[in-house]
């Protein structure tokens, strides 16, 4: 019988399934009672200490401490994993459905996720798991589709709704711009620990024997940068302007290298806080008797610039620290402890590892593949796959789009850009790319850019249906707009 055999709902949804294992031909570890999926906004891979990241300010203190010791100490780390693009929205998507931007089909606002696309959340909940989303971020709001398949879909921004009730209503009674009016401080706000708070709250009410989902997203170390003093550690001595707010118009840190090295250091103590509130959620777990049998998964959606190819934050380009996010996966006997796996891997490949582990139906149309097997130590090595990226700005009239490999990348900039490769072991900063025009390319380019052209057209073929062309609520795209996602000018490299 298929692994993959539908869940009954439920409390009896994990027993029938292992029955249905047994059944077959030799025996199969019982999926997870539990799935945590972690989403940390804006952290770069290499700003973790578990990845070997050391401040060049403070070297002597762990950026995230508590993730090192309870996952990448515990599970596994994917050493090189890449998101779809170089923001929020899409990204989140990508990570909730499998699929890449094009083929889930949001890629700019006010793009929202066609009803034919399914959720990681619907799936599960339709097996009888029981489902919560965390949110603390805009580009998470309930208008886009995220709240599909979630029992609680709880607003836990800096100035949450009194009644989140009101996100259950139809768009047309629902009044959005009173409700994202709520939303105009969640960049100046601390949301990680009203994210556990209401993570806990919800938790307390599902029974031992009851499978779970919940899905937490962690803010904070979104700019702008202003952790809790206790946090601010990794440069004490600096004496300047930089205070890690108002991060839109913070060109000088570009500029000057002791006030860059100040806003990295204030981006470092974001996650250091994080950290912390990461290690409040999987205590409260292990107190419960659940985290040993809940499979943990943390990511992030996205990276952040810090001046590599003169920018600062994100949606702004495809390079790898905007791209380049943390994959770690945790459960005792399943995943070995202090596993590393070297191969690519993507956001889109989290759905399908979920349903692998929890033995559900993948959905049709998910693009990602399990990593279930190399995790676990199953297989050694995954198949060569590129890894789609993409990225549209439609306030300048830009798209990008590229592909992702192990050890180079192709990315078609847009119109009046010049199509370029990049050479990752040789030139891992990507300083040095080698363009269209160019007399002496390697073959190597001709070769990325057919595979990409093909695999651009079969994914164009197969777009989804385009989800509602409504405007953006006012308040929601005012919120938006405060946080940088409506338009900016950026610095784009040729």
């Amino acid at each position: 019988m298929d692994r993959r055999t539908r869940l009954a709902p439920r409390a009896g949804a994990l027993a029938l399934f292992a029955a249905v294992l047994a059944s077959g031909c030799g025996s199969a570890p019982e999926p997870p009672r539990g799935v945590l999926l972690i989403s940390i906004d804006s952290l770069r891979a290499d700003h973790l200490s578990s990845y070997g990241y050391k401040s060049s300010t403070r070297p002597d203190v762990a950026t995230s401490p508590a993730i090192d010791r309870l996952m990448a100490a515990q599970g596994v780390r994917f050493e090189e994993v890449v998101s779809t693009t170089s923001w929020t929205l899409p990204s989140h998507l990508a990570m909730l459905t499998g699929r890449p931007n094009e083929l889930h089909g949001v890629q700019e606002l006010p793009d929202r996720l066609p009803a034919e696309v399914p959720l990681l959340a619907e799936g599960l909940q339709a097996a009888g798991y029981r489902t919560a989303g965390f949110w603390s971020g805009p580009n998470l709001h309930p208008w886009f589709g995220f709240d599909r398949g979630f029992e609680l879909y709880q607003d836990c921004s800096a100035r949450p709704v009194e009644d989140p009730g009101v996100f259950a209503l139809s768009d047309e009674e629902a009044d959005h711009e009173s409700v994202m009016s709520a939303h105009d401080d969640s960049h100046q706000g601390i949301t990680g620990p009203r994210v556990i708070d209401a993570f806990q709250d919800w938790f307390s009410g599902v029974d031992e024997d009851e499978p779970f989902f919940a899905f937490v997203h962690l803010w904070d170390v979104h700019y702008d940068y202003t952790p809790p003093k206790e946090y601010d550690v990794f440069d004490p001595t600096y004496r300047g302007p930089i205070d890690g707010t108002d991060f839109q118009n913070l060109r000088i840190a570009a500029s000057q290298k002791k006030d860059l090295a100040r806003l990295i250091s204030l981006y470092d103590g974001e996650i250091l806080f994080t950290d912390k509130q990461v290690e409040r959620l999987l205590t409260g777990l292990e107190v419960a008797g659940r985290l040993d049998d809940t499979l943990v998964i943390l990511t992030s959606d996205h990276g952040e610039a810090f001046a590599e190819h003169r920018m600062l934050g994100h949606k702004h380009s495809l390079m790898d620290e905007e791209l380049r996010v943390p994959l770690l996966m945790r459960l005792p006997g399943r995943i070995p402890a202090g596993r590393v796996v070297d191969d690519l891997a993507s956001l889109v490949d989290i759905v399908p590892t979920i349903h692998d582990f929890t033995g559900t139906p993948v959905p049709p149309g998910t693009w990602g593949r399990s990593l279930a097997p190399i995790a676990t130590g199953a297989v050694d090595d995954l198949e060569p796959r590129p890894a789609p990226i993409e990225l549209t700005t439609r306030y300048n009239g830009r798209v990008q789009r590229g592909l992702r490999w192990q050890d180079d990348k192709f990315v078609d900039r847009g119109e009046g850009f010049r199509r370029v490769h990049l050479d990752l072991i040789k030139d891992p900063g990507e300083y040095y790319p080698v363009h269209e025009n160019d007399a002496d390319r390697p073959p190597i380019f001709g070769q990325r850019l057919a595979e990409a052209e093909d695999l651009w057209q079969r994914m164009d073929a197969n777009r989804p249906r385009r989800g509602d062309s409504e405007a953006l609520p006012t308040g929601l795209s005012d919120d938006l707009a405060a946080h940088g996602y409506m338009g900016d000018e950026e610095k784009a490299e040729d």
